[in-house]
């Protein structure tokens, strides 16, 4: 913008079909964000109707200190900077008093104390000055404003794969030499560090990458993933959780509230919640962190170089020590002490010819058994029948003959064919 000093008002209107249009988020940022934007002055907002002149409350609102006064309308997003300052350059180069744009006006400011009369203007439907009128133009002015963000982010070196498929909002930081692959949302303050690949199909909104990390299919809120960790696919990283350097972070895998430490490994089918883990440990598939007693959540503290075995489970609050072990099937009600094995889990007992089992198939009789004795046995065909009960043709124990197949005339010429 020029070096003067500049007013900047945002008239807010209403849509019929729309309401409230200056509260609509585009890309990352309302409307009345948008219009205000494009000035860099400091901006205030004026309430307009279309049969009210607002002639009277523009004066009111503008500081006379400063010799011009930009107006624009919320509804009109895709006005720059660019187009702004080459409006207030011309009407200093002119020395007129006011120069009317198709969705706006530039004032000297001196001039607003003799103004009677301002009414709004009709609607742009072309060019910069297009105006949200409806459901129809606000998704045509998003698509707009959404390549105009890729453009952006292309030309300064971001590698991203299809422009018809990739949503980055306004706000958000990539560094040169990012791939960003199709069917991404970024959302928010989100920062991408050099080197990452956001593979396709995540939803990322005000999240720090570091870089050389992978994003796979997942969905993470608010949180900071260290440089070189993997994440996903499909891993779910809720707010407030940090994760350190070189981890991995696996499939179905939900991160809450919680510190991963470098070089740690949540492989799969795992639940961390209100975690503080180490350096260098090893959940494995199915451990749950149970956090939440139905009133209060409370915290677990693991130490460095952990293990923790399949199908876990650590019932906060507890602390394990450094390079414990915790045995697989384990429910950890205490703490367990440096260099510790723990096993929490009831030996296993045998019942034989156990009567309880409500969902196995009563016994039917087997004449060729002599009695009501008869052994269950699975059949593999494709009548649907499992238990047992099949036809003696496919359940006697001999061989149903081949059927014969029409090929429709085809004969194999290397079968019929005449060697002798």
């Amino acid at each position: 913008m020029v070096d003067l000093g500049i007013n900047g008002v945002v008239l807010r209107t209403k849509s019929n079909t729309l309401g409230d249009v200056g509260s609509i988020s585009v890309m990352g940022k309302t409307l009345d964000g948008w219009a205000a934007a494009c000035m860099s002055a400091p901006v205030r907002t004026l309430d307009v109707s279309p049969v009210v002149n607002f002639g009277d409350k523009l004066r009111e609102l503008v500081d006379r200190k400063n010799p011009i006064t930009v107006v624009l309308y919320n509804d009109a997003p895709l006005v720059s900077h660019k187009t702004v300052e080459s409006a207030v350059n011309k009407l200093i180069a002119e020395k007129s008093k006011m120069l009317a744009l198709p969705r706006g006006f530039v004032f000297k400011t001196e001039y607003l104390a003799d103004l009677e009369t301002l009414y709004m203007q009709e609607p742009a439907d072309t060019g910069e000055f297009s105006a949200v009128t409806d459901g129809e133009s606000l998704s045509r002015i998003t698509e707009l404003v959404r390549r105009r963000i890729l453009r952006y982010h292309a030309r300064n070196g971001v590698r991203i794969a299809d422009m018809y498929n990739t949503y980055i909002d306004c706000d958000v930081v990539i560094a040169r030499g990012v791939t960003v692959e199709p069917n991404n949302f970024i959302k928010g303050k989100t920062i991408i560090k050099d080197g990452a690949a956001i593979m396709p199909g995540n939803y990322i909104e005000d999240c720090l990458i570091g870089s050389d990390t992978r994003i796979d299919s997942s969905r993470l809120y608010g949180s900071s993933i260290g440089s070189g960790t993997r994440v996903g696919p499909f891993a779910y990283v809720r707010p407030d959780s940090v994760v350190g350097k070189n981890c991995r972070i696996g499939d179905f895998v939900e991160l809450k509230c919680c510190v991963i430490g470098d070089g740690c490994k949540v492989s799969h089918l795992s639940y961390i919640g209100d975690a503080e883990l180490g350096k260098d440990c090893n959940v494995g598939c199915g451990v749950v962190f149970a956090n939440y007693d139905g009133k209060n959540k409370y915290k677990s503290v693991i130490g460095n170089r952990v293990f923790i075995g399949s199908n876990a489970n650590i019932v906060a609050p507890v602390n394990i020590a450094d390079r414990a072990f915790i045995a697989a099937g384990s429910t950890i009600t205490k703490g367990v002490p440096e260099q510790a094995l723990a096993i929490a889990r009831a030996r296993q007992t045998m019942i034989a010819n156990w009567q309880g089992n409500k969902f196995a198939p009563p016994p039917v009789e087997d004449p060729r058994a002599g009695g009501n004795a008869r052994a269950f046995g699975f059949v593999q065909f494709s009548d649907g029948i499992i238990d047992g009960t099949a036809s003696a043709a496919h359940n006697d124990g001999t061989e149903a003959a081949e059927p014969e197949i029409n090929y429709g005339g085809i004969i194999n010429a290397a079968e019929n064919r005449n060697d002798d």
